[in-house]
């Protein structure tokens, strides 16, 4: 049983009070796992590393109701707020430039009232301040902001922790998809990645195809990026030019055949096409993936998984034998033949045997 600890031993041993404990509780932002039979709250590991997440936030100046708000969202990167120092990046002529944009833009429009004019200068104030917490803040009010003013406060803004939370409060726009589209073509890396993980998040419909030019970005961490937001968007037309990249790539990353993996049958024909590709690591991972594919889908899909495999562990390429007789112990009873198969080759035969006796207890 792992570890727990009651709310006294977090309270003396953290500084805070047994009264904070219960409120946080109460609030829903920090629950315990489980509680005694004599009905004391019992706090994991999982609860004392969410509890430090609070209280870092909280240090940044943010509500209790931020903080809820910040760590409700999935796909808000705590990690990168809590470790991001807090250092005082813009200076007041750069913001005193981005205000006179504002206010030549709100000068052009005959529809804002006055009170308009003042409330946007103060949120164009607050989204160039210096101080990164004032920052982090500002874009918690997604409301307040336009949808421009965020991208460009992404563009400007240096800490990771800041952009981190500007993406999020982008992402409650209705018309954030545009935004994130744009900004795929940023000449920042690592804006790139961010507007891809906003279009991940989004699942806009025509997210997916926005995204495939990026599997040729010149920087790896974009393409790993785009890799994955493909993997988690699942459109059936991304496989083909997903596929490509094993051709292209000295050894395909392990983000490439999770991706593949996770299409299941959708993917195997194009993988198919592939498995007699001269490229030397193709072979192998089309066989892991559709290891991967046949071990964890109905039987019906196993046995055509298997099928794919099964004539592999006769290639004259040692390597591509063996992947090809793991991959069919990972399909499992589908894969039998082949193993069988596999068990006449001197090379292969212990983990044949291997195999079929894990089958067999199984």
């Amino acid at each position: 049983m792992s570890r727990t600890w009651r709310i006294g031993e977090v309270a003396d041993r953290t500084g805070l009070t047994r009264r904070t404990l219960r409120h946080y509780d109460d609030l829903g932002l920090l629950v315990p796992a489980t509680r005694s039979s004599g009905d004391y709250r019992l706090y994991d590991s999982d609860d004392l590393l969410r509890l430090l997440q609070i209280q870092n936030l909280k240090a940044l100046g943010l509500s209790l109701p931020e903080i809820a708000t910040a760590l409700a969202d999935p796909d808000l990167d705590a990690t990168t707020t809590l470790r991001s120092h807090l250092v005082q990046l813009e200076e007041s002529v750069e913001a005193q430039r981005l205000l006179m944009d504002r206010l030549q833009t709100l000068a052009t429009s005959a529809d804002r009232s006055w009170e308009d004019v003042l409330g946007a200068i103060a949120m164009t104030q607050a989204l160039v301040h210096p101080d990164p917490i004032v920052r982090i803040r500002a874009a918690l009010e997604p409301s307040a902001t336009s949808t421009r003013d965020l991208v460009r406060a992404m563009s400007d803004e240096a800490d990771p922790a800041v952009r981190e939370v500007l993406m999020w409060s982008l992402a409650q726009h209705a018309d954030a998809a545009d935004a994130g589209v744009s900004g795929l073509y940023d000449p920042d890396p690592d804006l790139r990645c961010l507007f891809v993980r906003l279009l991940a998040k989004l699942r806009a419909p025509a997210a997916a195809l926005a995204l495939v030019p990026l599997l040729a970005d010149p920087e790896p961490r974009v393409v790993s990026t785009a890799i994955q937001a493909l993997g988690q968007l699942r459109d059936p037309a991304t496989i083909t030019p997903l596929v490509a990249l094993l051709d292209s790539h000295p050894v395909p990353s392990p983000v490439l055949i999770e991706t593949l993996s996770s299409f299941g049958a959708d993917a195997l024909d194009a993988l198919s096409a592939v498995l007699g590709s001269q490229h030397e690591a193709t072979p192998l991972a089309v066989v892991e993936i559709l290891g991967r594919i046949g071990g964890e889908s109905p039987e019906a899909l196993g046995a055509r998984c298997a099928d794919l495999v099964a004539p592999l562990v006769d290639d004259e390429d040692a390597q591509v034998r063996l992947t090809a007789v793991l991959a069919l112990g990972e399909i499992g009873i589908a894969g039998r033949p082949g193993i069988e198969r596999a068990e006449t080759h001197e090379d292969l035969a212990p983990v044949a045997r291997r195999l079929l006796l894990d089958l067999h207890v199984t």
